[in-house]
């Protein structure tokens, strides 16, 4: 039996929370710059925006807004995380039985999945606390419900001291907004993040941390001190020792931390699990944005999932586009900068409020999707709409 995980699902399983969140961005922009819209853009006065500032988006309103998503997403991630363990108990069924072994009703226990499913429901409830749009060049975080009056705000500041209309001015506002896009803040370490990406990470984090579990009861259960690295097209080729993920993945390994467990599980020659792949650094299996994983493997019982031969020919061979050559890795990364760019326009279109800069970024989607299908199509990709896809005002 195929195990049910593997780098391709693991990439796309948290795509429907993160595109709840940038929906939420989405509808947040939206909401701003369709109060900010008057008759005359071009004729309002100062007094007319501080009256317009007065009947700003209510608190209520965003909370509303971002209280519907939070609802959704617990419970988006609690049908996530159940299917995680139901497949797992189901693999590691089928694979005890291989090994001619009984499985136990449930191979990881509820305390443990229990403990993970809380643990990730609250590191998003932390990011929907955290939350917001950052302005002044990147010095102050607004809550979602302070951006209206800070954009009105900047308005008046603009109209006073350049002299320029109204619509420009809440352009220029409501695009800073827009630039930003949603942003989760650690104040401790600095570090920022849009709110999709550590939705992804949370997501990511206890989906892997159930996986690890099953994983580890599974070795105990069938004393093996082998595991074997999954592997997938496009895997990061650049740096040195684990670094390089192309040169590890796809293996059988020895895991010494077995072996002292279980020194009679394996007779053949396998190199250090830990040393080669990485383990518990940022930058090995199982570190930042690597969607390898690892699974016990028994000698005698299970066959490798790739050989060699594969693995050496899982990659397409490099191609050119526009003047450039790319490896698959490389077209994988230029791929994500595409999408990302079109999230960028995407936001742009939902938070303008004159015509001419709402037509601009249109243009520029159509531009930035029409360069997606080509690059895709020429590197042999399949397309992920999904990542840059959100609702957008017509």
């Amino acid at each position: 039996m195929k195990y049910p995980f593997t780098p391709a699902v693991l990439d796309v399983l948290p795509e429907e929370l993160a595109g709840l969140f940038r929906a939420l961005e989405i509808t947040l922009l939206e909401e701003i710059s369709k109060r900010l819209t008057v008759d005359k853009l071009n004729m309002a006065t100062v007094a007319d925006i501080k009256a317009l500032r007065a009947h700003g988006i209510s608190l209520d309103e965003i909370t509303k807004t971002v209280k519907a998503t939070t609802g959704i997403s617990d419970r988006k991630l609690n049908e996530l995380l159940a299917d995680v363990v139901k497949k797992n108990q189901v693999y590691y069924g089928s694979v005890l039985d291989l090994a001619g072994l009984t499985a136990p009703r449930a191979l990881v226990g509820a305390s443990v999945v229990n403990s993970i499913v809380r643990q990730t429901a609250g590191e998003l409830k932390n990011i929907t606390r955290s939350m917001g749009f950052l302005v002044d060049d990147g010095r102050t975080m607004l809550p979602p419900a302070k951006a209206y009056q800070w954009a009105l705000d900047n308005a008046i500041m603009q109209i006073e001291s350049e002299a320029i209309s109204y619509g420009e001015a809440v352009d220029n506002a409501t695009r800073v907004l827009a630039d930003s896009g949603l942003q989760v803040v650690d104040y401790e370490s600095g570090v920022r993040n849009h709110v999709d990406v550590a939705v992804r990470r949370a997501v990511m984090t206890g989906v892997n941390q159930i996986n690890r579990a099953y994983d580890e009861q599974g070795m105990e259960y069938l004393q093996t001190d082998l595991v074997e690295v999954s592997a997938h097209a496009g895997a990061r080729d650049k740096g040195d020792g684990f670094e390089n993920h192309k040169a590890w993945q796809g293996k059988v390994y020895r895991w010494r931390r077995y072996t002292r467990m279980f020194p009679d599980a394996s007779k053949g020659n396998y190199p250090d699990f830990e040393i080669e792949c990485g383990y518990g650094d940022v930058q090995g299996i199982l570190g930042a944005n690597c969607r390898h994983k690892w699974t016990p493997f028994v000698e005698g019982v299970m066959e490798r999932t790739y050989s060699d031969a594969e693995l050496a020919n899982i990659d397409k061979p490099p191609f050119e586009y526009e003047g450039v050559t790319y490896t698959t890795y490389e077209a994988t990364q230029t791929q994500r900068k595409i999408e990302t760019a079109i999230r960028h326009w995407k936001r742009r279109a939902a938070a303008a409020v004159t015509p001419s800069a709402e037509l601009a970024a249109k243009s520029r989607i159509r531009i930035l999707n029409d360069k997606y299908r080509e690059f895709s199509e020429a590197a042999g990709l399949r397309m992920q709409k999904q990542r840059a896809n959100v609702y957008i005002k017509s």
